[in-house]
């Protein structure tokens, strides 16, 4: 008898619980979809208001027509038309340099000789030819390094040799060819050495050979410094070889041999003589 009071106490315990569930879940099920309508409601009266707006800012918003904006004509960086050229415009970039100045030997008698000096001066009055970007901030950097200090010490110098190979560096980057010159100087005049400024003159390739090869040839500088035309001119000679005609045969490789001929050649000069040789032979 008392088993079945327990049981049937905890029987009613489990419907009172199932009861109160149902209840709960029925009024929370009346409050979402309570929420969800006034939810709803809201973004309709949203959606309202931003049509409303746009209508109005359409209104505002006056036709452009043909008279006040024209076909021929420009927008400015603030917004504003203009009809017209400017009375001081904008000038691009100039290419104006000084080429350096090739002397042809006298007495030339092979005519495939004279015509590879004669490609050599074309080259040094041509460098645009083999592309490059004329920059104004090529011809800042120039008007700053040029012409070369008399050392970093010196009364011209620089402040020191690191700031003249970070603006020497910025140059080859530019891409303007008139840089081939100065990194020509620099290099060639003993200020700046290394493999950096050679890597500058060999990207720099056709441009840079007029002054190179002026360099290669000058008895008047020591054999050492001669030895950093060498350097870079043989590596651009065998990339560019087609470019330069017969420079590479009849100037660049004639002199080389000659240098190694000598009898005690210059220890910097023969090693970049050989080592020039044997990427052009």
């Amino acid at each position: 008898m008392r088993n079945k009071l327990y049981w049937g106490i905890g029987t009613l315990f489990i419907l009172l619980i199932i009861g109160a569930t149902v209840i709960v879940l029925f009024k929370d099920r009346a409050a979402m979809r309570q929420l969800e309508t006034e939810l709803e409601a809201l973004q309709k009266r949203k959606d309202e208001q931003n049509t409303a707006e746009v209508l109005k800012e359409d209104q505002n918003t006056p036709e452009v027509s043909k008279e006040e904006h024209p076909e021929h004509g420009h927008i400015h960086e603030d917004g504003t038309f203009h009809v017209g050229e400017h009375d001081d415009p904008i000038q691009p970039p100039s290419r104006d340099y000084t080429p350096t100045q090739i002397q042809i030997p006298d007495g030339i008698t092979d005519p495939d000789v004279k015509a590879a000096w004669e490609r050599l001066d074309y080259i040094a009055n041509n460098i645009w030819e083999w592309g490059g970007v004329p920059s104004n901030r090529a011809v800042e950097l120039i008007d700053i390094l040029m012409p070369l200090p008399d050392g970093f010490s010196g009364p011209t110098g620089h402040r020191d040799g690191e700031e003249a190979i970070n603006m020497l560096a910025e140059l080859a980057w530019i891409g303007d060819p008139r840089a081939a010159e100065v990194i020509a100087k620099y290099n060639c005049e003993g200020l700046i050495g290394g493999l950096s400024i050679e890597r500058m003159l060999i990207e720099m390739g056709v441009p840079a050979v007029p002054y190179l090869v002026s360099y290669m040839l000058d008895e008047t500088h020591m054999p050492a410094l001669r030895s950093n035309s060498i350097a870079a001119l043989g590596p651009i000679a065998e990339k560019h070889r087609k470019d330069l005609g017969g420079i590479v045969e009849h100037i660049i490789i004639p002199r080389l041999e000659a240098i190694l001929a000598e009898e005690e050649p210059d220890y910097f000069e023969g090693a970049e003589a050989r080592e020039a040789l044997a990427l052009l032979k």
